[in-house]
């Protein structure tokens, strides 16, 4: 089974301002350059792709061209930072494409990251131990005093901790079984919202983040051996009003759709043409099974067809 690990998952959510970046891909994942707009909730679908699973509905994007058949990427990454708009990767080593809808991504995590850092205190302490991001990142106007800035560092050291297990862990990278790996970042988000956008904390951070991102990426490639797709999602903010409600599943009430009057019947999904070809061929089989067997016992002798009437024919003769 896939490895597929989701750190502060987003489920569903309208999305305004964003964009989606290829920041590295293989040679046999081939994704045009062309101001594009893909839809939010049609990225897993470009994940799947671009490892060549199917989807259920095709998908006419023409970002993503078809590549190698017979060579397809060993993992996906796909990281989604809230807050920004964009951010100013090194132009020429990216390809971006603008994003509109919604975005859904789902999943479950691997136990070998369950050692991973995700309480506020687990993430705290982690910041002041050996080999933290403290010691090598360049704070500049970040105060390692401030929970915010102590909050958006703690996700920096989520990235780097996650590398590390991984190259631990190789034999994940080295496995037949695709692994896709989906991580949320919001500290920029709030950053910008405690010192504002114009500040000077949110500026080095966007810097931060931006090489972390880059050093994040090159290392997810190497492990997988050049071999991996790495995403990024910015998202400047959530239209709440476009979340996904759930609902009781015993509940009866049915409310009725007033833009559709005419009571029409759903859309048959990719799956009906199959179901519909086994029930049509087997009432055939099974009708003509039935003809073929009611003729032979209407034309049949009983004096030479049956056994039975045989055997009682001679029974009755010896009589």
């Amino acid at each position: 089974m896939a490895v597929l690990v989701v750190f502060l998952s987003f489920s569903v959510a309208g999305v305004l301002g964003n964009e989606f970046s290829i920041l590295r891909s293989p040679g046999s994942v081939v994704f045009r350059n062309g101001n594009w707009p893909i839809p939010g909730e049609r990225i897993p679908d470009v994940a799947a792709l671009s490892m060549g699973f199917s989807v259920k509905e095709d998908l006419s994007w023409p970002g993503l061209a078809v590549g190698n058949l017979f060579h397809r990427p060993r993992a996906t990454v796909m990281v989604m930072v809230k807050g920004v708009d964009k951010l100013a990767l090194p132009p020429g080593s990216v390809i971006s494409y603008p994003l509109e809808n919604r975005v859904y991504m789902v999943g479950k995590a691997n136990s070998v990251f369950e050692d991973l850092s995700v309480t506020l205190r687990q993430l705290r302490n982690r910041l002041f131990q050996e080999n933290s991001v403290l010691t090598s990142l360049p704070l500049n106007s970040l105060s390692r005093n401030n929970e915010v800035d102590l909050l958006f560092l703690s996700e920096l050291q989520v990235l780097r901790d996650i590398s590390s297990l991984l190259s631990r862990h190789k034999h994940l990278a080295k496995d037949h079984s695709p692994d896709l790996y989906s991580l949320e970042l919001a500290g920029l988000d709030e950053i910008g919202k405690h010192y504002g956008e114009d500040s000077e904390q949110f500026r080095d951070a966007s810097k931060i983040l931006i090489d972390a991102l880059q050093k994040f990426a090159d290392d997810m490639y190497n492990l997988y051996g050049g071999n991996a797709v790495v995403e990024l999602v910015t998202v400047r903010s959530f239209d709440t009003s476009l979340v996904r409600k759930t609902r009781n599943i015993l509940e009866t009430k049915q409310v009725k759709d007033p833009s559709t009057p005419y009571n029409l019947a759903y859309k048959y999904n990719f799956e009906y043409s199959v179901v519909f070809n086994l029930v049509l061929w087997i009432m055939i089989g099974l009708a003509l099974t039935l003809i073929v067997t009611c003729y032979n016992i209407w034309n049949m002798d009983p004096g030479y067809d049956s056994i039975i009437y045989r055997m009682t024919n001679q029974k009755i003769r010896m009589d």
